[in-house]
């Protein structure tokens, strides 16, 4: 997969991702070719797996949502194993991959991203009530110290999850390129 400096520009990049994909080719700012092809893959190297995903969006619409489709795919038994009933993630995943194949059209696909969305905003607003009873009981609680330990362990854990999980995004971004 290709793309231009001029179409990265016209997306607008952050200063510092843009500046960092210059350096490695031995631009600057001030003095580089936006005709200048470059692939997904040398965004990937030099930047990181973050903008090499951002940069995705310089690609055909239709093939970009195929990747992302992808990536939410691999984290998608995390939402269902919290909410086993609502198949709205999973329908806007297939409905992604429908629209790829020219079955439905993209006001369709648009449906199915607003009722993810919709699940998507269920699932935080639960998890942040959860969270803030349980805030509530351990401040109640004798044992709040030990409460703060395991949520430090907890997001310990969660980070070293989030650090995994974009090695496998990194991973499957590699494999389509």
């Amino acid at each position: 997969m290709k793309t231009t400096l001029k179409e990265i520009r016209k997306h607008g990049p952050c200063t510092l991702g843009w500046e960092k994909l210059l350096k490695s080719l031995n631009m600057t700012p001030g003095n580089y070719d936006p005709g200048k092809e470059v692939t997904i893959r040398e965004i990937l190297e030099s930047n990181g797996v973050k903008d090499a995903f951002w940069c995705l969006r310089t690609q055909k619409y239709r093939d970009y949502c195929l990747i992302l489709a992808d990536v939410a795919e691999s984290v998608l038994h995390i939402f269902e194993k919290e909410r086993p009933n609502d198949k709205r993630p999973r329908e806007a995943i297939e409905g992604i991959r429908a629209y790829h194949r020219g079955e439905i059209t993209k006001e369709d696909l648009e449906d199915f991203a607003d009722a993810a969305d919709a699940a998507a905003d269920a699932a935080y607003a639960a998890a942040y009530a959860a969270a803030d009873a349980a805030a509530d009981a351990a401040y109640d609680a004798y044992d709040a110290a030990d409460a703060a330990d395991d949520a430090a362990y907890a997001a310990a854990d969660a980070a070293a999850d989030d650090a995994a999980q974009w090695k496998k995004n990194e991973e499957k971004l590699r494999r389509y390129l």
